[in-house]
């Protein structure tokens, strides 16, 4: 539940500005404790020059604090430009991933750090009776200002090379990928016996128990699950707890989101389960494998929309998503079955499957670009992708869902030579999962 809380925190837009802004508060105080009681008015250890008086030491404050607002403006401006883009060219849901970017939030907490610290510094800076009184702050204050100017030049090439199609694509991808990794072991691992085998009787007896349901208190997507501290809940009230709802799912309130058989007439503190997950306005892609796929494949709609017209944007998004089916077939898709450290049966949930995964990433693209013979042999070609890097017993869905690809496209529509390139394509899937006795070429009538 914690981990939770302070996730949720850390991933708030404005954790990373307010961690810097506070920083800065301490810097400044320390500044002017170092400028009182080492600096004295005084220039010692650095040669003079390094140095300044009081009159200068406001102008320059002054004159980095003005600065400094303007350059968070402009920042704040072009970061309203960027999710604009976004909005109108690519899809809403892409909006998380800038707003997010630890980069454009550090930027901006840099920014809001600098106006406080000159702020501070201007503020509390004193003005001595005495003549040729000195302060070190200023020099403080404008190497600030020059590691801003730096941030503020590599920021806006950040957002030259994030406002390119491609690279949201790519960083789309790279985030699913890592998803992936987070949340299935590898295949070599699941049968190393990291997860348990269990035997049917286990299951049979829980099925002659009527379950107790839990119902939500709260609506909202199903964004995380604690599922170590779902397991250890269930260890310490001796339960089984089932899961009646997948991550990225919307709950509403009342909705049935636990079920678990006891052993004993206890009853548990609901709440300490219904803290476990974590429920959102929005999906995110933390444990949501699906919501990642749905943002390419809406990029790729948006790209074959007659008002945009951009195959190729959608191709070089089908072929992302083979790479992502790809990894999806060399992990491990988690067992339902979950065990304590004693192999007791704590946690059943209900995981996606491989071709769900598969037919959510192509259906709608299929739907709306079936006349266009360039988007289907682009799918034909993700599919090869997917079986190349895929378990042996993924091949069969893949080739039967290269089937139901086929039967989308309307074959009187191609010319002989659209014939002869989907073929190809076809043919290569066949020989990659290992169906070539069951390949027909399509023919031309």
């Amino acid at each position: 539940m914690e981990h939770n809380k302070f996730k949720r925190i850390q991933s708030s837009f404005w954790f990373i500005p307010t961690f810097y802004g506070v920083g800065a508060f301490l810097a400044a105080i320390l500044t002017l404790v170092i400028d009182r009681t080492v600096i004295q008015g005084q220039p010692v250890v650095l040669p003079y020059f390094f140095f300044a008086t009081y009159d200068t030491s406001v102008t320059i404050l002054s004159t980095l604090v003005s600065s400094m607002l303007t350059m968070t403006t402009i920042t704040f401006s072009t970061i309203m430009v960027v999710l604009t883009t976004y909005l109108s060219n690519f899809s809403p849901r892409t909006l998380q991933n800038f707003i997010t970017d630890r980069i454009t939030k550090r930027v901006l907490g840099i920014f809001v750090g600098g106006i406080i610290y000159f702020i501070i510094l201007l503020l509390l800076i004193e003005q001595s009776s005495q003549d040729n009184v000195v302060y070190l702050s200023p020099v403080f204050a404008v190497i600030y200002a020059i590691v801003c100017v730096a941030y503020f030049v590599f920021f806006i090439h950040h957002v030259s090379n994030w406002i390119l199609v491609g690279n949201l694509i790519h960083h789309i991808t790279m985030n699913t990928l890592t998803t992936i990794d987070r949340t299935f072991l590898d295949f070599e691992e699941a049968n190393q016996g990291n997860l348990a085998s269990w035997d049917s009787w286990e299951l049979d007896e829980i099925k002659m128990k009527k379950p107790i349901s839990i119902r939500s208190t709260k609506s909202g997507y199903l964004q995380n699950i604690d599922l170590p501290d779902l397991i250890s809940t269930a260890t310490k009230l001796d339960f089984i707890i089932r899961l009646e709802r997948d991550i990225g799912e919307y709950v509403d309130e009342g909705t049935v989101i636990f079920s678990y058989w006891s052993s004993s007439d206890q009853n548990p503190n609901q709440q300490v389960l219904l803290n476990t997950l974590s429920l959102g306005t929005e999906r995110t892609t933390d444990q949501d494998i699906e919501y990642g796929i749905q943002k390419l494949v809406e990029i790729a709609l948006r790209a074959i929309s007659p008002g945009i017209n951009d195959p190729n944007t959608a191709i070089n998004c089908i072929n992302r998503l083979g790479r992502v089916l790809s990894r999806l077939g060399q992990k491990h898709i988690p067992h339902p079955l979950y065990h304590d450290a004693k192999k007791n049966l704590r946690v059943i949930t209900r995981p996606i499957t491989y071709d769900t995964y598969l037919y959510k990433s192509f259906y709608q693209i299929r739907h709306y670009a079936k006349e266009d013979v360039s988007v289907l042999g682009s799918i034909l070609h993700s599919l090869v992708l997917a079986a190349d890097g895929n378990k042996h017993d993924t091949h069969e869905t893949i080739w039967e869902f290269g089937q139901f690809v086929i039967r989308g496209f309307d074959p009187k529509v191609l010319d002989k030579f659209d014939h002869r390139y989907i073929n190809e394509k076809l043919e290569r899937l066949a020989k990659a999962t290992g169906f070539q006795d069951a390949y027909q070429p399509i023919s031309h009538k």
